[in-house]
């Protein structure tokens, strides 16, 4: 046997004592109220005052009932019974941008770093998701493929790096290719988005055929953009050193600007939502994520403990009721 709420039996060391102590003081005063009106040996004989028996037989129900009272609200359990447990959830594909571009810090922090928060920040209101990684520069491939483990998730977001691509140019629409592919061979359509991390800085593909196949698919796609329109430097590797900057052919250091256009279009032609990065943007995202239906993933039988309070529960009103009436039925006999 367990309970649900053990503290309450603690309750029973200070409650049987003062009851027990409150029932006696009570018994007395009645004995001496009594006393004042009369002789001891014609109170014996008329008074209502029940016997010594009776009244431990009442005061014995009383504390009895009082007890199964906070064994009741103890929550006794034992015994199993079956109980479903559904898990529901929905599947989201992030796609991450690698390109050269993304070593680019306009802030503190480089947009990767702000790309890698927001996709942490938004799944972390949707822990029954299942989520996959694909990662893309000039090529795209799924790096995880669709799981409900949020920890390994996190282990391949944060080893990403744009070290990890040969190509460091930025193709979105291969990126969006793969996410319909991967959505093609699972889950289950309307309940799949894409979540797009990028600065949008998309020199080759052209974006629509792609968006065309996750349109007829019903996938929506969440697209963040992430840099500033006045630009920053690129470095040549994920080392932020200066003297590493990356230059074009005439040797300038090459500014990097953030490119709203496919973004903008991606969310618009798939129904999705574009959102300008913002340090709430990963909250942002998990609003809009909740939004979005909820499936079951699975469903399974467990057994659980089963609450068994109402036996001392209905045990104590018995032993309660009794006692007001075993005082009852003697006061009649006496008349």
């Amino acid at each position: 046997m367990t309970f649900g709420y053990p503290l309450a039996l603690v309750l029973l060391l200070p409650t049987l004592p003062l009851a027990l102590w409150a029932l006696r003081r009570q018994d007395r005063a009645r004995r001496a109220r009594l006393h004042d009106f009369g002789q001891p040996g014609l109170l014996a004989r008329a008074s209502t005052l029940p016997p010594e028996r009776l009244t431990a037989i009442r005061q014995a129900l009383t504390l009895a009932g009082l007890s199964l009272v906070l064994v009741a609200a103890a929550r006794p359990q034992f015994g199993d019974r079956p109980a479903s447990l559904a898990h529901t959830g929905r599947d989201l594909l992030v796609l991450l941008d690698l390109s050269r571009s993304m070593n680019a810090a306009d802030g503190d922090l480089p947009r990767l770093a702000l790309a890698k928060n927001a996709a942490l920040q938004a799944l972390a209101s949707s822990p029954g998701d299942r989520v996959g990684l694909v990662v893309f520069g000039g090529s795209a491939f799924l790096q995880l493929p669709l799981t409900g483990n949020h920890a390994a998730f996190q282990r391949y977001l944060d080893a990403a790096s744009t070290d990890d691509l040969a190509n460091p140019a930025t193709d979105l629409s291969r990126a969006l290719a793969a996410a319909a592919t991967a959505f093609e061979h699972e889950g289950e359509r309307g309940f799949q988005s894409v979540l797009l991390l990028s600065d949008g800085e998309s020199v080759e593909g052209d974006v629509g055929p792609p968006l065309k196949r996750l349109r007829e698919a019903e996938v929506p796609v969440f697209a963040v953009g992430i840099g500033s329109s006045e630009g920053s430097p690129v470095p040549a590797d994920s080392t932020q050193a200066p003297e590493r900057w990356h230059r074009d052919h005439i040797g300038r250091i090459v500014q990097s600007r953030i490119e709203e256009g496919d973004l903008r279009r991606a969310a618009s032609e798939t129904n999705g939502v574009y959102l300008r990065w913002t340090p709430a943007v990963g909250a942002e995202l998990g609003v809009e994520l909740e939004k979005l239906e909820k499936r079951t993933m699975s469903s399974r039988t467990s057994p659980e403990r089963a609450d068994r309070f109402q036996w001392p529960l209905g045990l104590a009103i018995t032993m309660l009721v009794m006692e007001p009436l075993l005082g009852a039925a003697q006061r009649r006999r006496r008349k």
